[in-house]
């Protein structure tokens, strides 16, 4: 419990830098659900920084395995590196979008997407992935809006949490559905 206060009271200290002005995108958004839309097109295009004036210098990035990227620079690091090893070919598409306002100068971007042409670290084709992608972002001076937070996830299909063992995480539903007894009578339909 000492180590949890010690944390908290650390993040109650951190400042973060004032707000710009105005908006460093290159399309600046006018909404707060144009911020997936820019970055579904920038991913596309594999522009890193694009991404990143999507957010303020300071921003935090949560990435689908857990990575914690703080500040612009990271994540246009993180982004670009991903793009030159395992996204250099693929597409993104979203199937969801959602907004919650908070209040008039916050608001929370929600989407799904799904990813396709993703390559191994042999550069050998996997299968698309869906996930959903999360931003807090701030309404500026200007009127336009900025991101301050992201977390980006998978999907793991037909789960509703994780195991460990031995280091890794596996994919687990607590939900029991029909047995395989039970899935092949339905199918044979019924006995008379």
């Amino acid at each position: 419990m000492a180590k949890l206060k010690k944390l908290l009271r650390r993040a109650a200290e951190i400042v973060h830098l004032p707000l710009p002005a105005s908006s460093p995108a290159v399309r600046p958004l006018v909404a707060p659900t144009d911020l997936v839309e820019e970055y579904i097109r920038a991913w596309d295009a594999k522009d890193a920084d694009a991404i990143g004036r999507l957010f303020v210098e300071d921003a935090d990035f949560v990435n689908v395995v857990g990575l914690w990227w703080t500040g612009r620079r990271s994540i246009v690091k993180a982004q670009r590196f991903g793009f030159q090893n395992a996204f250099a070919n693929a597409t993104i598409r979203l199937s969801k979008v959602s907004q919650r306002l908070l209040g008039d100068d916050a608001a929370v971007v929600m989407a799904q997407w799904q990813i396709s042409g993703q390559v191994d670290p042999d550069r050998q084709p996997v299968e698309p992935r869906r996930g959903v992608i999360q931003a807090t972002l701030v309404k500026l001076d200007d009127g336009t809006w900025l991101g301050v937070s992201c977390t980006n996830t998978d999907m793991a299909m037909a789960a509703d949490t994780f195991v460990s063992r031995e280091g890794r995480l596996t994919a687990t539903s607590y939900i029991k559905g029909p047995t395989a007894q039970e899935l092949a009578a339905a199918e044979d339909g019924p006995t008379f």
